[in-house]
């Protein structure tokens, strides 16, 4: 059960950062199969000026049809698009937990693909957030093209959150067409601090073997309690 908890949040995590992988896709939709390391570095300043940072660096493997694994200390993340399914595999207990994946995202999510389009509105919460999209162009990452779009969100004062003034959120997403990847999200928060994903040794020449997407031999399989798993577009 605390695996699985861990493992909720975790993937929440990785949504936000636009690092989750796309769930219940269309089986027609292709992605470039491909491995990398995923860099993430929190870094956040406390009001003494002691400054706290955290790095985590994850394994990451995509096959054609967009399935992809994830590999932590201690646990892998698998997202099957032809089962439909999640699987995390404890690998220090050797336990499997399967759970049926969502067919959509989830209400009121709006994953970081949703930056497409630079434009204003509000968000769809309890906060009445404010938003607005800019278009931040084109540069080269780690060799690929890249066009980056910047999400503005404020939440306005005497919000739920109780806010005597206003917050203001940034997420800049970096997305090659070609890789139809995010190479690069970062999360500017005043709550949080920062938060930067990046993309590291992307490597395509040789596509993932097939045994990365299955359970290994040995592992316990576990039906997964059920639990809000949202899903995000990396294509």
């Amino acid at each position: 059960m605390q695996t699985m908890k861990r493992f909720t949040l975790t993937f929440a995590a990785m949504t936000v950062l636009g690092i989750a992988p796309l769930v219940g896709q269309t089986p027609t939709l292709q992605a470039v199969p491909l491995s990398a390391v995923i860099d993430v570095v929190s870094v956040r300043t406390l009001s003494d000026g002691n400054t706290l940072r955290q790095e985590r660096k994850m394994n990451f493997y995509r096959r054609a049809d967009g399935s992809t694994r994830v590999e932590e200390p201690n646990r892998v993340v698998i997202v099957d698009n032809s089962s439909h399914t999640v699987t995390v595999l404890d690998t220090v207990g050797k336990v499997a937990q399967v759970q049926n994946a969502p067919p959509a995202p989830a209400k009121g999510i709006a994953p970081p693909a949703a930056l497409s389009l630079p434009g204003t509105g509000v968000n769809n919460s309890t906060t009445s957030e404010l938003f607005s999209n800019l278009d931040l162009g084109a540069k080269i990452i780690a060799g690929y093209n890249v066009r980056g779009i910047q999400r503005t969100i404020t939440t306005p004062a005497n919000s739920a959150f109780g806010n005597t003034s206003p917050i203001t959120k940034t997420i800049q997403v970096w997305r090659s067409t070609d890789l139809r990847l995010p190479l690069l999200t970062v999360i500017t928060d005043p709550l949080g601090g920062t938060t930067t994903s990046q993309y590291e040794n992307v490597s395509t020449a040789t596509p993932p073997d097939s045994s990365l997407f299955t359970v290994p031999a040995g592992y316990k399989i576990v039906s997964a309690p059920r639990s809000r798993i949202i899903s995000s577009q990396t294509n």
